[in-house]
Parts: C-alpha cells; structure tokens; sequence
C-alpha cells in the first residue's frame, strides 16, 4: 500500500541575481578608457550631484565607444555580453577589427596589430617594416607576409607604404585597364606636369583613351583612412595601459590617466538641496542620486585596480616576450591568469576583450598576449604555439639548399630540444605559413641555382 506523506524541507543553495548594479559594474569591465569616459558623460547628464572632467580628445575627434571583440567570439550564450554599446565604430576599432578577421594565426595577429598601431590617419603605413621586425623580434620577410594579408581591408588602399602603393592596391578588379593604369601610376610625375604626348607614347593609347584612364585615376582616393574616421583624421586611440621599465629595471604597469575621465561626487550640493526641499518624493530622488554617483565612483575604482592587476600579471608572465621578442612568447591561458589574480575566467576575458597595452614591442590588445600551449620538457608549462612556429620558420630559413630539412627531421629536432611535437603538427604549422615541402623547396633551390657555362 502506498503512503502520501507531506513534509516541509530546508535546502540552501546559491544562485546569481543579475540586479542592474551588477550588469553595471560588468559593463565597465567591458569598456576600454575612451568608451568609459562617453559612458561617464550620459551619467552625469542624468545625476546632477555627478561632475565629470573628461580626457581630451586629440585632433577634435568624437569619443565613440570601441565595439568590443571579446564578446563577439563566445560560442556560449552570454547575458551580460549583450550590454557591450556598439553604437559606434571608430577608425582604431574598424582598422583592429579587421586585422583580426583577416588574420587567423595569433603570431600573425600580433604582428598586424603592431603594424595596425602605427598606421596613420590617412591610411597609410609610414613605419619601417624593419623596425617593426626589430621590435618583434622576427624575420622582416614575415613582416612583410602579414603586410599583403592586411592591404586586402577595405576600403582598397589601407596599409599601403607610399602613394604609388596606394593607388594600386586600388586597382584590383579594373580588368583589361589594371596594366595600363599601373603604367600610368608608375609616372604619375608626367600626369603632374600635364606631359601628355608623352604619357601616350608610355601607354601607347590614343587621346580618347588616355583621358579615360584619367578619369579613372582621379576617381581613385590617396587617402582612403579619412572613410574611416567619418571625415576627420582621427588617429588610432591611444592605449588603455602602458608596461614599462623603472629605474630598477622592474617592468611596471600604469594606467593612461590622459584617457580616463576624473569623477567627483558634490556631496556638498545635496546637502544644500535636501535642506531646501521638503517632498518625500524630492528627497528621495536627491538621496539615490548620490548613492548612485557614490557607487559609480567606487565602481570605477574597482574597474581601474582589476585592469592593473590583469595587466600586471600578464606582463609578469610574458616578460620574455617583452624583453626578447616573438620567439620568447609564453603559453598562457586565461584560467591561469585568473587563477593568479583570484578573480574568475570570465572576469579576465571581459577585462581583456578591449582594453590595449603600450610596450616597447609595440601596441597590443590584451588578448593578443594568450597563445595555445606545446608539450616541453624544459619547463612544466609548456611552449607557445607562436614560438614553435617561428622555431620552425627558422630552421628552414637555415637549411642547407642541397639537403632541405623533411618534417620527420624538423619534428626530431624540435623533440631531441625538448618540445614534444608530432610530425602532422608540425606539416600543419609549416603549410600555415606557407612553407613548401622539402622536395619542392629542394626543386627550387636547384631552379634557383645558377647554370654552369659549358
């Protein structure tokens, strides 16, 4: 027979309430300096008790928030990953934004985004690729292999060098014209000085068609980064935080205090309001007014101290790649940054999902400091991805012509050094950058080599 019995139980359990101050304060976590100064501004639009002395902003240029990557890439569905303001894109956001869609490999993603820093209002790339290899540490060929990948952004004509090179990576797609403009380009002293009969005799076209192409050329733009920027040359923004060295030679990290705004609760004001006002309901707007303003400024200050932590960690554990270079990359994963810190995962990809850091290597997203980890037996951490893949690029670059290295002897090499890595990683490694296979690398070198006389 059965028994129906009603007993009353008490069960604890924990559970996390999203309440509007919680998608608040991680909200700030998502935003970098600039987009927290516009985020400051509306509040102290709506709180009369909230003063605000905003950064200033190079060149005129408006403070638009920065769309952030780090919510984008969640497979997860993320509550608090829809508050991230994309209202705005700014030219630094659109030209990252693109260098991550267009390179996929994180070696090459670091690369870009130094090349990315150092691009000038107007689209053009004026640093010396050597100086950028120097910096990183990395063969200038791989420099200039990221470089061809970065001027297919839009719009045509970014990233190029000089106003030759800019015009013609505007003329992919023009189809029988593209050889004729090219020449016409190539002497653009001749258009200059209207010579025309001379620029038939060059194009070996008629009048007709020499004013079409012309036409064609003045439709081209020199400055295609000014699309970007709605008009105004607005550079790049400048990074949230900078790692540097002391006096002692001790890497610091700093918050850029020029790009943060500086917030002042008037405590003194409601005072004087809330002794001139007699309604319930007035002072009860007076009164959570400041808390707001109160919380906000702590909140803020939160913000500020965990960003410095997780920056701070991450240069501690990366201080190989600062002080060395590309090949001293660490492995790092998020967790263990986390871990270091006493903050969650989630934390630390929200911190580092949009904030930018100034080192001597060039300016970087923080994300761009974490990399997938390689088996070794030298360390119990393992090696970076990005180091194993300039290792190997470097190995072929030393191999002897008459005998190029086979994967099989990359891969024992790799392994008699300490790194356990099988032979298909490193073929996957070898054809994401481009490598040929050692016979064809040996079928050109023998092309290369030149014939004896008989």
């Amino acid at each position: 027979m059965f028994q129906v019995s009603m007993q009353a139980q008490l069960a604890q359990r924990q559970s996390l309430v999203f309440t509007p101050q919680l998608q608040q304060a991680i909200k700030l976590l998502l935003l970098n300096n600039i987009s927290l100064a516009s985020y400051v501004e509306k509040a102290a639009e709506e709180n009369p008790f909230l003063e605000v002395k905003l950064p200033e902003v190079p060149h005129g240029a408006p403070m638009a928030p920065i769309a952030s990557g780090g919510a984008r890439e969640q497979t997860d569905y993320d509550p608090i990953a829809m508050l991230v303001d994309r209202s705005g894109d700014t030219f630094g956001a659109q030209v990252f934004a693109q260098v991550e869609d267009l390179l996929r490999d994180h070696e090459e993603r670091a690369i870009g985004y130094a090349l990315a820093s150092h691009l000038e209002p107007t689209g053009w790339l004026l640093v010396a690729l050597e100086d950028v290899a120097a910096n990183l540490a990395v063969d200038v060929r791989q420099v200039e292999h990221v470089l061809r990948k970065l001027q297919r952004a839009e719009p045509a004509g970014l990233f190029a060098r000089n106003l030759r090179e800019c015009l013609r990576l505007q003329l992919r797609g023009c189809g029988e014209d593209s050889a004729k403009m090219h020449v016409l380009i190539d002497h653009l002293d001749l258009v200059q000085h209207r010579a025309m009969p001379e620029l038939r005799r060059k194009l070996d076209c008629s009048k007709e068609q020499l004013a079409g192409y012309l036409r064609l050329l003045r439709g081209l733009n020199p400055k295609p980064g000014l699309d970007l920027g709605g008009g105004y040359a607005a550079p790049l923004r400048e990074p949230d935080l900078c790692a540097f060295k002391d006096g002692d030679g001790e890497w610091s990290v700093e918050l850029n205090n020029s790009t943060l705004p500086v917030i002042k609760v008037n405590e003194q004001l409601g005072r004087k309001v809330r002794k001139l006002i007699g309604k319930d309901a007035d002072r009860e707007f007076v009164r959570s007014s400041l808390r707001t303003a109160k919380w906000l400024t702590r909140a803020i200050l939160q913000r500020n101290e965990t960003s410095i932590k997780v920056a701070a960690e991450i240069v501690r554990y990366q201080k190989p790649f600062l002080d060395e270079g590309m090949q001293q990359m660490r492995p790092l994963k998020l967790k263990m940054i986390a871990n270091a810190v006493g903050v969650h995962e989630s934390t630390i990809s929200r911190v580092t999902s949009s904030l930018t850091m100034q080192t001597p290597q060039g300016c970087f997203p923080l994300k761009a400091f974490f990399s997938a980890t390689i088996d070794s037996d030298g360390s119990d951490e393992g090696a970076s991805a990005a180091a194993i893949r300039n290792k190997i690029r470097n190995m072929v670059a030393a191999e002897p012509r008459d005998r190029p290295f086979s994967d099989d002897k990359i891969t024992n090499a790799l392994n008699s050094q300490g790194f356990k890595i099988a032979r298909r990683t490193v073929a996957k490694y070898r054809k994401l950058d481009r490598i040929p296979s050692s016979s064809q690398r040996h079928r050109s070198y023998e092309m290369a080599q030149p014939r004896a006389q008989p």
